[in-house]
């Protein structure tokens, strides 16, 4: 089958499951190697569907989340929409693809994710992937003492609520984030400040790098940088964290 894939996240594992994939957005940069050569159709949230005729795809892989509705409503091939929203409902996601498209290696990694969820891992400050960053906290504010927010943008203040998938990922190594609400709300500096929180600063979709020290005098709160790939990509890389915790 020839399949385009709107989702960076599935792009990647569709590719290392041997899956023919033909086009991509502009966001699907892993892995590298192989995603060079693909054609661009768009983005996540924008496709341009001549591009994609180009190609010819048997089927068109989105996300509910990841892609808007409008795109699927209007995509003129046939196409499967996940929706990915936990670390335990990775499983069932990876086994609907695999079926779907026929994928013996994506069902491997469906039990491969049942596996990681079948044992009981410590979120400690070692097990983050955390960045190396000279504007950083030192590790030691990582301790229970303190809540942990995790900041996805900067000015306004944004970071994820219950019901995402990296909300679930740190609730599965035994740590609920400090969150004020679902999705991905919007939080004032007076109200960070009343909290306390040590930030860890994601290294997307706001690049965080080089602005710690910013970040930090902002709000006067300790804050460490923190990689995002393997905490919100819920593919096969999320999955190799989990496993190599």
């Amino acid at each position: 089958m020839r399949i385009v894939c709107l989702v960076p996240s599935w792009t990647e594992t569709l590719i290392e499951c041997g899956v023919n994939v033909v086009g991509r957005t502009r966001y699907c940069v892993h892995p590298a190697d192989r995603v060079a050569s693909l054609p661009v159709v768009g983005g996540t949230k924008d496709v341009q569907w001549s591009k994609v005729a180009a190609l010819a795809p048997d089927m068109v892989i989105f996300d509910k989340e990841e892609n808007t509705r409008k795109m699927a409503e209007t995509c003129p091939f046939p196409y499967f929409a996940t929706e990915v929203k936990s670390v335990p409902g990775m499983p069932q996601a990876l086994e609907q693809l695999a079926q779907v498209l026929d994928c013996e290696a994506l069902q491997q990694l469906s039990y491969r994710y049942r596996a990681v969820l079948g044992r009981t891992s410590a979120c400690t400050p070692e097990a983050l992937p955390l960045l190396p960053d000279d504007q950083a906290s030192d590790l030691s504010v990582l301790d229970e003492k303190r809540p942990w927010i995790y900041l996805i943008w900067r000015k306004p203040y944004m970071t994820v609520g219950k019901d995402t998938f990296i909300h679930s990922l740190f609730a599965h190594l035994g740590h609920q984030l400090l969150t004020p609400g679902d999705r991905y709300p919007v939080v004032d500096e007076a109200w960070l400040r009343q909290h306390n929180p040590v930030l860890l600063c994601s290294s997307e979709p706001y690049p965080f790098a080089g602005k710690l020290e910013q970040t930090r005098e902002e709000l006067k709160l300790d804050a460490v940088l923190i990689d995002g790939e393997p905490l919100c990509w819920y593919d096969i890389r999320s999955l190799r964290y989990l496993e190599s915790i």
